[in-house]
């Protein structure tokens, strides 16, 4: 640390927020450190009080100033756990960044992403906890047992701190600081963390997304409200649109919209449906996968959108803010391949619902993502010429020509006129990416399994260099009991892993190093997206200008990642003059019609 950085700042806020609102700065206290580690002083700074020196090394100010109270150049480390929360509060109170950030939640983060055990009985399993005591705890530091901290942050975040008064709130917080400092000394001299490569990280776990989250995406609230308003009626005009089991003696759905694992399962005995996707354990698998690897059987697809739709208009919690703002927390590096897990947006329902998006008539409203991403990632990093070469065509034409599903010479032909066949296609081909079985393939073709077994044998001869390539890096992750991206990011192995997850991850693990990049550049070039997703981003740009210069550094940090070949950029959507968002999909455009009719008919709308 002392060959780099000749101060250390270790800094945490306290706010008040509302849900989907920006924070209210209450406090802050800051330990500042030496290049050796060692305090040199304190500063608090609480809103609204008097400045007064209390001590030759803590200084009490009054107002927050319009610039931090301690250094932010070149020389000094800005170190916070969670720190898209401090950045966030720097630009509420109109300060720059620091120029070097160091987030102790992505270091721990990084050093304890493991790849649990294989579970039979478990399709998603329980998460560890990732708050800043629990990552003391793993580093053997003790504090925090007989404080019931979620409790006072969710008092102090909802403006009840008065309950602790001013002393007890900046008490609070500097014991975070203090144990935050503890940490941070352990982390710096843990081995198993490359402080190099969390810088890295840093910049897009806290700049990038305290932006991203900040500017948040433009809601149509008047009509938002008008669904909440009238969702008796919504509800049911999309359970009898949509829920294939309405009107059964025992629907899959309650009237008020709510799901049930166990009449699904009866409702797919009735139907004759044996193949559903199961756990080890025999239970039904509910993730999309499984509904998207069953879409031949009538009504799944149409039953997906709903279930996908009502678990956001019956619970309401997106977190819209008193702009109009949806702004979800996207929680960077939560899952394995360290992708985000972003949460209470318009992403995580169907697509139909995006339609509640509507930019200003000023901005273009553009979403991009990149062109297969992880096909093209695997044909790069694999070598595979071949898949290189489907993959700068058409991917999936070219699996479902190599498979005989189809004889169309024209791929454009076959695209319009097989949207059906193309989408079984792109679950198929991810599919085969992860180390999907026979069984399974067979369900997602609606085939016989000896069909879906020489469908497999066909790939592995016509793409030989890639599952030689896919293979081997399994078996140096069996071996080194760790995989990582070609940045760095690390999946540690513990026992009897799952190897569709070590199949899955040189692509997916990639993938989220191209949004990190990407993401990082775009925020440096004043860029900032409205939200992530998954290998999309959703922009609110002012000019063409813009459109063209997010297009190429996507594009770039493709080319960065997988070793000079492109990845492909497509516009999903391009919005002028306050358009509404619209998925193209006939699924999704019929979902917005059936919302939009529901109101109509009950006269809610003209």
């Amino acid at each position: 640390m002392s060959g780099h950085f000749t101060s250390i700042v270790v800094c945490d806020f306290e706010y008040e927020v509302a849900d989907g609102d920006l924070p209210n700065v209450l406090c802050m206290v800051v330990h500042v450190l030496d290049a050796n580690l060692q305090h040199v002083r304190t500063i608090k700074l609480w809103r609204g009080v008097p400045g007064k020196k209390l001590s030759p090394i803590t200084v009490w100010r009054g107002d927050f100033g319009k610039e931090p109270p301690f250094d932010i150049g070149d020389d000094t480390l800005f170190v916070a756990y969670s720190a898209w929360a401090e950045m966030t509060c720097f630009m509420q109170l109109g300060w720059k960044f620091p120029k070097h950030i160091l987030d102790q939640h992505t270091a721990y983060l990084a050093k304890t992403n493991f790849l649990r055990p294989y579970s039979r009985d478990e399709e998603k399993p329980k998460k560890m906890r990732k708050r800043l005591p629990d990552a003391c705890r793993t580093y053997g530091i003790e504090g925090w047992e007989r404080v019931d901290k979620d409790t006072i942050a969710a008092d102090i975040g909802r403006g009840n701190w008065e309950k602790y008064g001013r002393d007890g709130t900046i008490d609070y917080c500097e014991e975070d600081v203090r144990m935050s400092t503890i940490l941070l000394r352990a982390q710096i001299f843990d081995r198993a963390t490359s402080v190099e490569h969390v810088l890295h990280w840093s910049n897009y776990s806290a700049k990038a997304t305290a932006q991203i989250q900040a500017r948040g995406m433009p809601i149509d609230m008047a009509l938002w409200n008008l669904v909440q308003e009238n969702k008796a009626a919504v509800i049911e005009a999309l359970l009898r649109q949509f829920d294939p089991s309405f009107g059964d003696d025992d629907p899959i759905y309650t009237p008020d919209g709510h799901w049930s694992d166990a009449r699904f399962e009866q409702w797919l005995v009735r139907r004759g449906v044996v193949a559903w996707p199961r756990l080890d354990s025999g239970k039904l698998k509910l993730k999309g996968d499984a509904f998207r690897l069953m879409y031949h059987e009538p009504g799944i697809e149409r039953l997906h959108a709903l279930r996908d739709s009502l678990r956001v208009i019956v619970t309401a919690k997106l977190p819209i803010g008193s702009d109009g703002r949806n702004r979800p927390s996207i929680f960077p590096f939560q899952t394995a391949t360290g992708r985000n897990a972003h949460a209470k947006s318009l992403y995580n329902s169907h697509a139909g619902l995006r339609s509640f998006m509507v930019f200003p008539t000023d901005k273009i409203g553009l979403y991009l993502d990149w062109k297969a991403q992880e096909v093209g990632i695997a044909a790069a990093l694999s070598g595979d010429k071949t898949l290189q070469a489907a993959y700068q065509k058409d991917v999936y034409y070219a699996l479902a020509r190599m498979c005989g599903l189809t004889s169309d010479p024209d791929p454009k032909h076959w695209k319009d006129d097989n949207k059906q066949m193309r989408n079984r296609m792109k679950a198929l081909q991810l599919g085969i990416n992860y180390g999907m079985g026979v069984s399974s393939l067979a369900r997602g073709l609606d085939r016989h399994s000896l069909v879906a077994a020489r469908f497999i044998e066909i790939h592995q001869k016509v793409h030989a260099p890639f599952w030689r390539w896919r293979d081997n890096e399994v078996m140096l992750a069996l071996l080194n009991r760790r995989i990582e991206t070609a940045l760095g990011w690390p999946l540690h192995l513990t026992t009897s892993p799952n190897l569709r997850t070590l199949f899955n991850f040189p692509m997916q693990g990639n993938g989220a190093e191209c949004l990190r990049l990407a993401t990082v550049d775009l925020c440096e070039a004043g860029i900032v997206p409205s939200m992530l997703v998954h290998d999309g981003i959703l922009f609110e740009l002012d000019n063409e200008e813009q459109v063209d210069q997010a297009k190429e550094i996507m594009r770039k940090a493709g080319r960065e990642v997988c070793n000079g070949f492109e990845l492909g950029v497509d516009v999903d959507q391009k919005l002028l003059n306050g358009a509404r968002y619209q998925d193209g999909r006939d699924v999704a455009k019929e979902m917005w019609a059936t919302i939009m009719s529901a109101l109509r008919e009950i006269k809610a709308l003209p």
